[in-house]
């Protein structure tokens, strides 16, 4: 899923220094982008409900920028609404505005050969060892908080977290072709305590 097709001059050295953090308020003033999966003419996996990934992930998308804005974030959208954009211009966008964090959010799908019952649960992908850590803390709040399996973090050499100056990570919520799954994914309660526990990985990741 994503893997780029260009290369870049950005290297885990060239990564920002730690900004000054308050631990009362860890994520006050930290500038985060989130990327919504996906939009437009690319509508990503169709869950087993009809719903499309795009879409489905917009609406977590918009939840956790109401979430991170609560607790004092600087908050960048990708896309607000069902557009095209561009891998490279998702990364540029993060860069130009000095995101501290990029967080891009996805429904995970299969190869039709692969049972769609037999897997399921969310996953995180890094790049750069530097992101690994907020990969764990963020999986493990969101297992831990919405008791979806833990389908492991992942190193992979995908655009959105390879490309960027920001610590990347990307989220695959949980497989929309797996019933249960996609059952949760169209849960405004589960959206919600979804993102609750991704501002809680990055909270905890700033703290520590």
């Amino acid at each position: 899923r994503y893997i780029g097709d260009w290369s870049s001059d950005v290297c885990s050295s060239d990564l920002r220094k730690n900004p000054p953090i308050d631990k009362t308020k860890p994520l006050k003033g930290i500038k985060i982008t989130i990327d919504a999966g996906h939009g437009g003419s690319e509508s990503g996996a169709i869950g087993c409900l009809g719903n499309l990934e795009k879409n489905t992930m917009l609406e977590f998308a918009k939840h956790l920028e109401r979430e991170l804005k609560h607790r004092g974030a600087i908050v960048f959208m990708t896309r607000e609404d069902d557009s095209y954009v561009g891998l490279r211009d998702r990364v540029d966008f993060a860069n130009d505005e000095d995101s501290v964090f990029l967080i891009s959010l996805h429904g995970n799908a299969l190869p039709d050969d692969l049972d769609p019952i037999a897997n399921n649960g969310t996953e995180v992908y890094y790049y750069y060892n530097q992101a690994k850590p907020l990969a764990d803390l963020v999986l493990s709040e969101i297992t831990t908080q919405t008791g979806m399996n833990n389908h492991k973090v992942r190193q992979a050499s995908f655009a959105l977290v390879r490309n960027t100056n920001a610590l990347s990570i990307l989220i695959e919520i949980g497989f929309l072709i797996n019933p249960s799954d996609n059952a949760k994914l169209v849960d405004k309660e589960f959206q919600k305590k979804t993102v609750g526990a991704i501002a809680d990985g990055i909270s905890n990741f700033l703290k520590n």
